[in-house]
């Protein structure tokens, strides 16, 4: 049971470097299935939804020697990000782990894990776009807007370079889809870490990042800029799929759409690919857009 009451402003993603957001996603182990995340310095008040999926896929691959092959998760309440949250682990058997969030006794977020070999990926042809050398950095969009925002799409500096296909820039009724490039600003994540432990973070960095723009397909048509203060918005659950290991520090493609919304409710897709034309993961939200009667 989502409790939406108490979510509904928006959230950003961490400012700073690939080695800041690696560090934010580990955790502190405090027994048997049991792990503390750090509270997140700098931050607005409210989790980031990705910080929740690349912190519990972090708890759920800790004894782990397999990638993950999917996940599905549940946003239940906000949290604080100035306190820590602790994770709880439930390993059912070898290839599946149930994760819990809480903070001061509330349930957060749940997550289920599939670890095995990546699934097939979906025979969907990568879209015909221009390459991010031509495509619009994040730095630039934001520069001429007249809303001065600490909201995800504002962060600047982010451990993410970003690339916009489209203009989205404004706030004209535009179609429920878009494109962006990405790749992170560091070549790798730590040296220090195992094989299986790199995949298991550059898994949980893409999770991280995949909760950035996804929600934004289902408000183009409502003009994007104010459906931000027209709107109370926030993702309801966020399940992916991985089909290949993830090169984080070269451009992948992440093409998003939203084929439906209706009832308070709206459905995003995302598939992100190699410049190749490689499927690497797939994504589905769910995400909270009804009017804000708070305004």
């Amino acid at each position: 049971m989502v409790v939406v009451d108490a979510i509904g402003d928006t959230h950003p993603m961490i400012h700073g470097t690939l080695a800041d957001l690696t560090a934010l996603l580990s955790l502190e182990a405090l027994g048997t299935g049991r792990f503390v995340s750090a509270p997140c310095s700098g931050s607005r008040w409210r989790v980031y939804g990705g910080q929740f999926l690349g912190q519990g896929l972090i708890a759920a691959t800790h004894d782990g020697e397999l990638p993950v092959r999917s996940f599905h998760a549940y946003f239940i309440r906000a949290g604080d990000a100035t306190q820590p949250m602790y994770y709880e682990v439930e390993r059912s058997s070898d290839e599946h782990r149930f994760v819990r969030a809480h903070q001061e006794n509330k349930l957060l977020f749940t997550m289920e894990v599939a670890l095995g070999e990546y699934g097939s990926a979906p025979v969907i042809p990568m879209p015909h776009v221009p390459g991010p050398e031509a495509c619009i950095p994040r730095e630039k969009g934001v520069q001429n807007l007249d809303a001065d925002t600490e909201s995800t799409w504002a962060v600047v500096d982010s451990p993410f370079d970003n690339r916009f296909v489209e203009n989205i820039w404004h706030d004209m009724p535009a179609p429920p889809q878009h494109h962006v490039w990405f790749r992170t600003r560091r070549s790798s994540v730590p040296d220090n870490l195992a094989p299986m432990q790199a995949r298991h973070m550059r898994q949980a960095v893409l999770a991280y990042y995949a909760d950035d723009t996804i929600m934004d397909n289902a408000l183009f048509p409502h003009g994007w800029l104010g459906s931000w203060e027209r709107l109370q918005t926030t993702s309801l659950d966020h399940a992916m799929w991985f089909h290949a290991d993830i090169p984080l520090d070269t451009w992948l493609l992440h093409a998003q759409d939203s084929p439906a919304a209706g009832g308070g409710r709206g459905m995003t897709r995302g598939l992100v690919y190699r410049p190749s034309g490689e499927l690497v993961a797939s994504a589905a939200q769910e995400i909270l857009m009804r009017p804000n009667t708070s305004q």
